[in-house]
């Protein structure tokens, strides 16, 4: 599992670059709360608030193998 984790500042800036908003009863800093607050945190989370999304790839590319694997218990 991999979750992308950027700053609440940064997720508004990108949000106002774009022609429409995603964000509309849930506030950006509401779903930030909930992320890193009630959130298990498994498999690999990345805070991309400074990174290009080419960026991204790579660091995902890079640390997925070893980082973003998670078990599930056996049932």
């Amino acid at each position: 599992m991999i979750a992308l984790t950027p700053h609440p500042d940064a997720i508004a800036a990108r949000d106002t670059a774009r022609s429409k908003t995603a964000y509309d009863a849930w506030t950006i800093g509401r779903l930030d709360h909930v992320l890193r607050q009630e959130t298990p945190r498994l498999g690999l989370w990345i805070d991309t608030s400074e990174q290009t999304p080419a960026q991204t790839v790579d660091e995902i590319l890079a640390r997925a193998p070893a980082q973003a694997r998670i078990e599930l218990p056996n049932t």
